[in-house]
């Protein structure tokens, strides 16, 4: 029989007081008492039941966060679970941004902890989430930094003769994400109707290496218009492939890669970083990420008048409204035209009605 006791109490009426909120608290959480489990067991044991709800990229993520950042680099790493509090947690945190981690990488093991803990309570292992109280960092939003049209054309000029140019004019011309482009494959492309289908991503894990994985929301699964250009660019890729493929026979892994080396290999997204930034040193253009191409194709539609529904589903966001929260200063300003246009629009319909 399990019993729990507690000291400190200076009166009979305060030693009743609390048995019985100990006695709610047992019957309405049912928790197991006699538990001593520590965190970093529980933590694997966590890993091992989700790990396979999700996917294979975002379990290797978190397969890495724990062993480096919840266990080994840990202070409550080996602390009962039940004796872990939200001040725990909070330093944690504060160690963390101390060790010079970005706030969006700790705001991820914030979102990790959170469902182990929820997990935990519901095995009746604790009482409850000592992470609801706790305050991960804001997230500190990089600064958008983006091309005028001078430097996007300098850009593309020292890219005459690079294999991965198509990749960035693919980049600036659809917004699409480093991953998108990466993992496509020309069945995702439709010549005739001069679209491409977003359905897949280049995922890497270090237990399979590169592989293709489906988009991670249904928001990211989605066509894009693309231009004569643009087909035009990618149908000489094509047949520029295809003598690869005769010139390399049987050595050519064809795994119907759009984008890949020579040897149809899936392309290293590390390597293109930094073929991207040597162009951009010989340019003589702003340094920027990847990403940022994504903003400038953005901004140029937006500024342009286009309309935010449909930039937001070119771009595969759930929402406008996260298309606004980036893109909102980028809208053309017609805030000193709005007392025209009402007093216009006022005089019209009265005159119509007299």
């Amino acid at each position: 029989r399990s019993q729990k006791t507690k000291g400190g109490v200076k009166s009979e009426a305060a030693a009743r007081k609390a048995m019985n909120k100990m006695i709610i608290e047992i019957e309405a959480n049912g928790y197991n008492e006699t538990c001593k489990e520590i965190f970093s067991d529980d933590i694997i044991r966590w890993f091992a039941h989700s790990k396979k709800r999700v996917k294979e990229a975002t379990s290797s993520d978190r397969e890495y966060w724990i062993n480096k950042h919840l266990i080994r680099e840990n202070p409550f790493a080996q602390k009962p679970l039940s004796k872990i509090t939200t001040y725990d947690i909070d330093s944690f945190y504060n160690l963390k941004l101390d060790e010079g981690l970005s706030t969006s990488y700790i705001r991820k093991m914030h979102q990790m902890l959170n469902k182990a803990f929820t997990k935990a309570v519901i095995w009746k292992l604790i009482p409850e989430n000592p992470v609801l109280g706790a305050e991960p960092p804001s997230v500190k939003s990089e600064e958008m930094k983006i091309w005028s049209f001078e430097e996007i054309q300098r850009f593309l000029q020292v890219c005459e003769g690079e294999r991965s140019k198509l990749i960035f004019t693919t980049a600036l011309y659809t917004g699409m994400r480093k991953g998108e482009i990466l993992g496509l494959t020309w069945d995702d492309v439709d010549f005739e109707k001069k679209l491409i289908y977003v359905t897949k991503s280049l995922s890497f894990t270090q237990k399979s290496g590169y592989f293709l994985s489906s988009v991670k929301t249904a928001s990211s699964k989605r066509q894009i218009p693309i231009s004569d250009d643009v087909v035009q660019m990618l149908r000489e890729h094509k047949e520029e492939q295809k003598n690869w493929k005769e010139r390399l026979g049987d050595e050519y892994q064809d795994q119907n890669l759009v984008f890949c080396t020579e040897l149809g290999k899936p392309q290293d997204p590390h390597n293109l970083l930094r073929v991207m930034y040597r162009l951009i040193k010989e340019a003589g253009v702003m340094r920027i990420r990847f990403h940022d191409i994504r903003h400038i194709h953005a901004s140029i539609l937006l500024s342009n008048n286009v309309d935010v529904v449909k930039v937001s589903k070119r771009l595969g966001h759930s929402t406008p409204r996260i298309t606004l929260q980036y893109y909102a200063h980028l809208l053309p300003n017609v805030q000193d035209q709005v007392a025209e246009i009402f007093e216009d629009v006022l005089k019209k319909n009265l005159v119509n009605k007299m």
